[in-house]
């Protein structure tokens, strides 16, 4: 409707100052991004590693092949040698092949694979420099791949083998067969000759190099060292027996020293009295003591050589009689000795003549495959299009995986986790500038009459008494809207409310956060307390029990010392205004946006909002809240229960919000 007075107008956010919604949104927005990082990043991560960790390891199995020529075609038709080698590759993994070896591991080895597994199981990759094949199979089975690996090898093999034979190789063929039974016989008679030669101690074919040869010679040189020292001792004895039957003195060469010595002092002292006896006259040397002395001494000690040189000579007989008889022991000795290896000689001249018969049968052997060889090698001189294969490695089963790279792919999946998250970043951050820019705007309330400072009663005439009937609905649907949504706080709002607050505020939070109404707060008295203080005893028409926290009880006791059962919790009475300032009080300190908007209501309304989500059905709420007006019950119907209804005995009855409870 057209106004004929001019209009002022109030911009919605001042240009100036804090606008609390702004910053408010703004945090949203800021969480919401961290949030669209880290959940992007975990959900990529955690997927990618489900798909890297749940790949069973793969293991790989090969063998070469080996393809050779003679000399001169290796180097003049080398061409041909390639297309061969091509050749052989594609047969290796030709369709016709890999039905064939299907067959043979379903009917040989129960083993179930058919053809497309097969190919992608087995691979044949050429080197044409060293004109070898190499064949390898894949798989997460070690012992699969072993025994697979060995039946494609073994039915190829089988496969040229019979194609030779049907191209008029025979004969190259049966070269090899003969070579073949050659070669196990020479390992047979190889292992009898060794065996032959072990169990009889027989080292060379020649007789001297052999121990029980060289026994008797040294039992040969031994025994005549024997007799010489025998002859010896022999001599010395009759040489000795015929002294002494000539009356000749014989001295052990051993005492010979001593007795010169005694003969020396003996011819001494002689001599000496000799002298005396020129120099003095009998009697007077018959009375001088020292000549008597002298004379008993010679006596004495001519007694003693006579001895010496008795025993001396009985000694050397002996020695001698015990020499002969040493030697005539040793010479018997040696000749049994002799004897007893003479006669293992005999035995082991048989065995060696036979091991020579056998060493000569080996050597015939050799010789017949060396003929064989040559011949072969002729032959295949004569086909130079013929190649001969070999086995440079056999099929084995390995024991570690080759792939997949789990950590590699771990590392990789982070990156790109990384770089998917901070494009998802970029692109919520766009989206969200591109909504603000939308939203953004020069938003005016316009305000008839408002020039000059008026107010609403001044405006003028009809337009004041239209706009005052429409002004009286709107101001209610205002209050509508404000009484219908009600804040609800959230788990952690709720504990750092609890954590900040006084006692009394720690009981009314607690208690209103645990199912007992603003009405009921004011009422509570020490006496309703039972259990230690565990449990609240609400009487009146919703009688009910509250479980109480831990923290909660220790609290309780302290306000109730003192108290009688009949006096009242708190120390004055309160009323509900007052329980609604303890809980914005609390709201300021805990620094949680629009603390004014806090109350009673809104803590039973997160309350109950908790129950419903939980489960419980709307009739039992009663129960666990006391009384609910039909109105403020039906404002639940639309809270998720996240699945069907339960009884009331299978959920908690009290909102986590003490460090306890969380």
């Amino acid at each position: 409707m057209p106004f004929t007075n001019k209009v002022d107008y109030i911009p919605n956010m001042p240009s100036g100052g804090y606008d609390p919604l702004a910053a408010q949104e703004q945090k949203k927005v800021q969480t919401k991004r961290w949030q669209v990082l880290v959940g992007v990043f975990l959900f990529v991560v955690t997927i990618a590693n489900i798909f890297i960790w749940s790949r069973a390891p793969e293991f790989q199995s090969q063998a070469i092949m080996h393809f050779s020529y003679t000399t001169q075609n290796a180097q003049e038709l080398d061409y041909i040698a390639q297309q061969q080698l091509s050749l052989n590759q594609q047969r290796l993994t030709s369709n016709s092949l890999l039905q064939a070896l299907s067959i043979k591991l379903r009917e040989e080895h129960l083993i179930d694979l058919n053809v497309q597994q097969l190919r992608d199981m087995l691979s044949a990759t050429s080197s044409e420099t060293g004109q070898i094949i190499t064949l390898q199979t894949a798989g997460p089975a070690p012992e699969l791949l072993k025994s697979v690996l060995q039946q494609w090898l073994s039915l190829y093999m089988s496969l040229l083998e019979r194609e030779r034979v049907s191209n008029g190789s025979d004969e190259i063929l049966l070269y090899q067969q003969q070579l073949t039974a050659l070669e196990q016989k020479i390992a047979q008679q190889e292992q009898v000759v060794d065996g032959f030669s072990q169990a009889n101690d027989i080292i060379s074919l020649e007789r001297t190099e052999n121990r029980i040869p060289n026994k008797i010679k040294g039992l040969g040189v031994s025994l005549d060292e024997a007799e010489a020292q025998k002859a010896q001792a022999l001599a010395e004895l009759d040489s000795l027996n015929a002294s002494l039957a000539n009356g000749q003195r014989v001295e052990r060469p051993v005492d010979k020293a001593n007795i010169d010595l005694n003969r020396a002092a003996l011819q001494e002292l002689a001599a000496e009295l000799s002298a005396l006896s020129e120099k003095y006259t009998q009697e007077y040397l018959q009375r001088d003591p020292e000549v008597v002395a002298k004379q008993q001494k010679f006596i004495t000690l001519s007694e003693d050589l006579e001895q010496q040189i008795a025993d001396s000579q009985l000694l050397y007989l002996q020695d001698s009689q015990r020499n002969l008889a040493v030697s005539v022991g040793k010479v018997n000795a040696l000749r049994e000795q002799l004897a007893d290896v003479e006669n293992q000689a005999q035995g082991f001249n048989q065995k060696l003549e036979q091991y020579r018969r056998l060493d000569e049968a080996l050597k015939e052997l050799q010789s017949q495959a060396q003929t064989l060889k040559n011949q072969l090698v002729a032959q295949e001189v004569s086909k130079p299009f013929d190649a001969k294969i070999s086995i440079l490695e056999q099929p084995f089963t390995p024991e570690f995986p080759t792939g997949p790279n789990y950590w590699q792919d771990t590392l990789i999946s982070i990156v790109a986790a990384i770089v998917l998250a901070v494009m998802a970043l970029l692109l919520f951050s766009f989206v969200v500038r591109q909504k603000s820019l939308q939203t953004v705007g020069t938003n005016f309330v316009v305000l008839p009459g408002q020039q000059h400072g008026n107010h609403y009663p001044e405006l003028q005439g009809a337009e004041q008494t239209k706009l005052g009937a429409r002004a009286q609905p709107l101001q209610l649907g205002e209050q509508h809207t404000q009484q219908s949504n009600i804040r609800l706080l959230t788990t952690a709002e709720c504990q750092e409310l609890y954590r900040v607050a006084n006692k009394q505020a720690k009981v009314v939070i607690s208690l209103l956060l645990s199912g007992v109404n603003a009405t009921e707060l004011g009422k509570i008295t020490k006496g309703d307390f039972v259990q230690a203080y565990t449990q609240l005893q609400i009487t009146g028409a919703y009688a009910r029990q509250i479980e109480l926290t831990s923290q909660l009880t220790t609290i309780i006791e302290q306000l109730c010392e003192g108290l009688q059962a009949d006096d009242l919790l708190w120390s004055s009475p309160l009323s509900i205004e007052d329980f609604c300032q303890l809980v914005i009080n609390a709201g300021h300190d805990a620094e949680l946006p629009y603390p004014e908007q806090l109350s009673t209501e809104v803590l039973r309304h997160t309350y109950l909002t908790y129950l419903v989500s939980q489960g419980v059905r709307l009739n039992d709420l009663e129960q666990l809240s006391g009384y609910l007006q039909p109105a403020e019950l039906a404002k639940y119907r639309a809270v998720n229960r996240h699945g069907k209804s339960v009884d009331i005995e299978q959920i908690e009855t009290i909102l986590p919000h003490s460090d306890v409870d969380a």
